[in-house]
């Protein structure tokens, strides 16, 4: 993760130091869907949901030009999804688990913008990377883990996450789009929409059959940002 930042952080000095453009820096916040994607095979009686969470970040961009910037910073994202388990017990189909499980992730992005607009309105798109690691794992909901007909319980449980079985890296590519209103010298306030396909598992592969646990996630964030250079 530190070596991935000094790298991110070189690359934008040196682009930077290409063109005579703008900083801008600000704080973003918004919501995060996440879809479960399991990759290379399927658990028999799991059946998988969205999930609901959220992102803070601090976004860092350099402006080149009017059309064309560059944009990473550092990000804290949810990334959740909801499970159901189901199994057969004389003749019945019992449920005993429906829980909302949580990762948490500190990731840095970088992504390289196409803007389009006038001197207020300002419109993107863009795409990119990012690497993060994640640093908590979450589970609550409903679970019966003694696998009887008995009734589920409530739970809430920190997973304990172990470098040896917890892929604790993760990496992916990102697109995005998003609508700004600058305030003269004042800022701007944005509006962004971002798609983040995750490229590494949550586990290692330590199972003689691994089921790939994977999730993308869609957010939605409003974000303020403000200007620390001259004009692009």
């Amino acid at each position: 993760m530190r070596k991935a930042a000094v790298l991110l952080a070189s690359l934008l000095i040196a682009i930077s130091s290409l063109s005579a453009g703008s900083w801008q820096m600000g704080v973003e916040a918004g919501y995060t869907m996440g879809f479960y994607d399991q990759r290379g095979g399927w658990r028999e009686g799991r059946s998988y949901s969205l999930g609901h969470a959220f992102e803070v970040a601090v976004p860092v961009e350099y402006r080149a030009n009017e059309w064309l910037s560059i944009a990473s910073g550092i990000r804290y994202i949810g990334k959740s999804y909801g499970m159901s388990n189901t199994y057969e017990f004389q003749g019945e189909t019992v449920r005993n688990m429906d829980i909302r499980n949580t990762e948490h992730f500190f990731e840095i992005p970088l992504t390289f913008r196409l803007s389009l607009g006038n001197g207020s309105i300002r419109g993107f798109i863009g795409a990119g990377g990012y690497v993060g690691v994640r640093f908590m794992s979450v589970e609550k909901g409903k679970a019966d883990l003694a696998m009887t007909p008995a009734s589920a319980s409530e739970i809430w449980r920190m997973n304990h996450l172990n470098p040896e079985t917890d892929n604790l890296f993760d990496a992916g590519i990102i697109a995005e789009a998003g609508l700004g209103y600058a305030f003269q010298d004042a800022g701007e306030l944005y509006l962004a929409a971002r798609y983040q396909y995750s490229l590494t598992a949550l586990d290692r592969k330590y199972q003689e059959d691994p089921v790939g646990r994977y999730i993308d996630t869609l957010s939605i964030t409003l974000g303020y940002s403000f200007r620390l250079g001259g004009e692009a």
